[in-house]
C-alpha cells in the first residue's frame, strides 16, 4: 500500500507539488485572517454556587 503511494506519488510530481503549494497559500490565508489575541484574558475564573440548607440559618 505505501508503496503504491510513493510510486503515484513519483509518477504525477506535477500533482504533488500543486497540492502542496495550494495547501501552503490555503494555510498562510487562514493563518492571516485568524483574530489575534495579543493580551490574554488572566482573570481568575470566578464560580458562583447557590445551595439550600434548611435549617441552617
Amino acid at each position: 500500500m505505501l508503496d503504491k503511494i510513493i510510486r503515484l506519488a513519483l509518477e504525477n510530481r506535477l500533482i504533488v507539488v500543486v497540492a502542496a503549494l495550494l495547501v501552503l497559500v490555503v494555510g498562510t490565508y487562514i493563518t492571516v485572517k485568524m483574530p489575534v489575541d495579543v493580551l490574554p484574558d488572566l482573570t481568575a475564573p470566578t464560580v458562583t454556587i447557590i445551595t439550600e440548607a434548611h435549617g441552617m440559618a
